[in-house]
């Protein structure tokens, strides 16, 4: 591992001098707060919107969207950056001139490929599909989803379609690209084979031990309030700024953006029986949150402001969970907030019993109360499940089934219900190519880790003593502040200092749980 890189300074000084590049940041900055406002109505639409009010708010949207597509393909956008892409190669411009104009030329081809007719299409039946997936959840009835579904299903094969290039071998790449550039299933296959390996050696290592966690000190009487209250200290003391940001309750945990870093909100969902989904739900979108927090004001109402993809993403929303949030060294920071919370379900609980009971070891239905060692098998599935959808190899009623199936096979548990098996994600309400950056970010994080323990000797120590902000600082100035100024695999070489591998991964896992189950060998 060669030495990380920070950032200097002026590279994140947009050229506005040159009046083309002042121009096409003018139009970006337009096209961005329009996106703000359709990241409000889906705030809203998760958050508070009253039942009967989702064809309406289905219309909104699809208006956003035409109007943003119709600022996302404008002409003058195309001949802006034709002039530009020669000249922002070289000085004087700088890292920030060229990331826009490649970043804008990105999302101008993309528009281009679809018809406002198609994008105005995906945002109503995104949001009659959200409202019938929130219905058929609580009652458990896929068949009142599965129509929806299709059509989503349909759509997302006409974008495909429409966006794929003569190197991506399936409908299915196109769709990945969206989400991690350059990314295709033939490598995220690659990347997999390994994580797969590991994660069912370290699996059946731990089963076959017979050594057990008692994680009933997460089980008990928990009021929602109280945990909402309990998740904006926790956030608070991962440095998550509330001047710039919110907490909510969602059906289903997420982060969202307004305008980087100015207005970054979260939400959670408490269960009230178990604390740990709302807690760790929390630490990990609070990870994205100061991702967001922490893009450099200049780079703010343009493409650039923000994360470099959603493998980046998901690397810090994993790195704040897992390899810090589930440590014993932060708990010890951080646990006279729990206790203070439930002074009598935690008064005979120590810190250590807590922290361990946070990485127990169990394969599960719920994704995103997974352990780390199962939690990329819940990824696999749904990986080929969205390959098989987007490529036309299964049919919308059998997927139920082919979902029961493939969890009886990869995790030995099987789901009671579609609504804790296929209908738990919210995700397929508007496609698909997003879930497998979940665990690219897992395979990110492991590497940032190793890289923070390797810069900071007491990293430990410093967390015992409720200090997190030594990890924000570090990863605010070599990677929150440039935004998407870098790609994903350039970012985390100058992060880390390596192109992105594997082996990080496979040491972190193995690594962690043989001492958390005191594994032999």
């Amino acid at each position: 591992m060669t030495t990380p890189q920070s950032q200097p300074n002026d590279e994140l000084t947009l050229t506005t001098s040159d009046a083309r590049i002042q121009e096409l940041l003018e139009r970006m900055n337009e096209i961005a707060d329009l996106g703000a406002m359709n990241a409000l109505l889906a705030w809203d639409q998760n958050t508070a919107l009253p039942d009967g009010a989702g064809e309406v708010r289905g219309a909104q949207l699809a208006t956003i969207e035409g109007v943003l597509h119709e600022r996302q393909t404008a002409a003058r956008i195309g001949e802006l950056l034709g002039e530009l892409e020669s000249v922002v190669a070289s000085a004087p411009y700088t890292d920030a001139d060229r990331g826009l104009v490649r970043e804008t030329r990105r999302s101008y081809d993309q528009a281009t490929k679809l018809p406002a007719g198609l994008v105005q299409e995906m945002a109503r039946v995104g949001a009659a599909s959200f409202d019938a997936w929130r219905r058929a959840r609580t009652h458990n009835d896929f068949a009142q989803f599965a129509p929806w579904l299709g059509k989503t299903i349909t759509l997302q094969r006409e974008v495909a379609d429409r966006l794929r290039t003569p190197g991506q071998a399936s409908r299915y790449d196109a769709l990945l690209d969206l989400y991690e550039p350059g990314m295709t299933s033939e490598r995220l296959d690659a990347l997999f084979g390994p994580i797969r390996e590991v994660s069912v050696a370290t699996l059946q290592r731990i089963q076959q031990s017979g050594h057990t966690i008692d994680a009933s000190c997460l089980e008990g009487d928990f009021p929602a309030d109280s945990q909402v209250a309990l998740s904006r200290e926790l956030l608070t003391g991962i440095g998550y700024d509330f001047n710039n940001g919110g907490i909510a309750i969602s059906p289903h945990p997420f982060t969202t953006s307004f305008g980087s870093p100015f207005d970054v909100r979260v939400t959670v969902r408490p269960d009230p029986k178990f604390l740990q989904a709302a807690l760790m739900a929390a630490v990990h979108e609070g990870g994205h949150a100061v991702y967001e927090q922490g893009s450099d004001k200049r780079l703010a109402r343009s493409p650039l402001a923000g994360g470099a993809s959603l493998g980046a993403h998901e690397s810090q929303s994993r790195l704040w969970e897992n390899a810090i949030g589930r440590s014993e060294a932060f708990w010890q920071g951080q646990y006279d907030k729990v206790k203070a919370a439930y002074p009598q379900q935690y008064a005979n609980v120590d810190v250590a019993t807590f922290a361990r009971a946070l990485n127990t070891v169990r394969p599960s239905l719920i994704r995103v109360e997974a352990d780390e060692v199962t939690y990329n098998l819940h990824i696999i599935v749904r990986y080929e499940m969205e390959k098989a959808m987007v490529n036309g190899e299964v049919a919308v009623e059998s997927l139920p089934g082919k979902w029961n199936g493939m969890y009886q096979e990869y995790l030995g548990v099987e789901p009671p219900t579609d609504a804790r098996g296929i209908m738990q994600d919210i995700h397929w309400t508007s496609g698909f190519g997003y879930f497998p950056t979940y665990t690219l970010g897992n395979l990110y994080a492991a590497q940032i880790y190793a890289t923070l323990r390797q810069t900071f000797p007491d990293f430990d120590e410093r967390l015992a003593a409720g200090d997190t902000s030594f990890v924000l600082n570090w990863l605010r100035e070599r990677m929150y502040a440039v935004g998407s100024v870098y790609q994903p695999e350039q970012l985390i070489e100058r992060v880390t200092g390596e192109k992105p591998n594997p082996d990080y991964f496979r040491r972190y896992l193995t690594e962690k749980f043989a001492k958390v189950y005191d594994l032999a060998g």
